[in-house]
């Protein structure tokens, strides 16, 4: 197995803005560093219509996990954003990273997934994937270390189960995101290691407000209860209000940026 050296290593979980379907122009480009690698797991994720007609989540689990030097996916202008990029740099550039040691971002995220179809949740396949993961990158090396939990997620939880009133929705959302956490705390013994979250996209948001609300409310309860910290999305454009291609509910690839800084802010935060 070749060797990478000590790294501090960055788990990015949740659904799609936290994988990065941003795209459009930037301000400034992410440049690539020999210091931030970038872990992702080759298992190929789908969905298929069951017999009652809804999605359901396939992937061809377990698969290699594969390791480079971090960088958005793509060229021109389907190059796609990644907020933990941003993060990372800021990671860097602060001095969080010591001297001889490497960032690993651990990027266990899927588009479209959440808890309502047990797809995340401790004992279910995505969770069980990024624990994986997590085992593999610590194993890589013996000074090897968890330093944060980046997690964006729950425009899924926000409309399935339509039948749920918004106190349901909350309650059950907060159980969900805590129980998690704090597993993923436990096994990994990172109590204390900040958890981070964020908000979703103006434009989708403001069409799904109520429902929002109430898994906004569970998502920034359960990272406090973490010990973690909640980023604001408010401003943050949609890859239609960058490049009028109807996407509202994915951050653009200049938002995705200026994210991974919110993010990094409220990880300074909380060291």
């Amino acid at each position: 197995m070749q060797s990478y050296g000590a790294c501090d290593i960055v788990v990015v979980a949740g659904q799609s803005n936290a994988e990065g379907f941003g795209i459009g122009p930037v301000t400034r480009e992410y440049i690539p560093d020999d210091r931030i690698l970038l872990l992702t797991n080759l298992a190929e994720a789908h969905f298929e219509k069951n017999e009652h007609g809804k999605d359901e989540l396939k992937i061809l689990y377990p698969a290699p996990n594969r390791i480079e030097t971090a960088d958005e996916q793509g060229t021109g202008d389907e190059k796609r954003g990644l907020l933990a990029l941003f993060f990372a740099e800021n990671y860097v550039r602060s001095g969080c990273l010591q001297s001889g040691r490497k960032l690993l971002i651990v990027n266990a995220a899927v588009g479209g997934t959440g808890f309502a179809r047990k797809e995340w949740g401790v004992g279910n396949i995505l969770y069980r994937r990024l624990t994986d993961m997590v085992e593999f990158a610590l194993g890589l090396h013996p000074q090897n270390r968890v330093t944060a939990l980046l997690w964006h997620q729950g425009e899924c939880d926000s409309v399935e189960n339509p039948d749920w009133d918004a106190e349901k929705r909350y309650r059950m959302h907060k159980e969900n995101l805590t129980c998690m956490f704090s597993d993923f705390m436990r096994r990994f013994e990172v109590s204390g290691v900040p958890v981070i979250a964020g908000g979703f996209c103006d434009e989708w948001y403001l069409k799904n407000k109520v429902r929002c609300d109430a898994v906004l409310r569970a998502t920034r309860e359960a990272c406090e209860i973490s010990g973690g910290a909640f980023a604001e999305t408010q401003g943050l454009l949609s890859n239609n209000q960058k490049t009028g291609n109807g996407d509202d509910i994915h951050f653009c690839r200049e938002s995705l940026h200026i994210l991974g800084e919110r993010y990094f802010a409220k990880y300074k935060e909380k060291i």
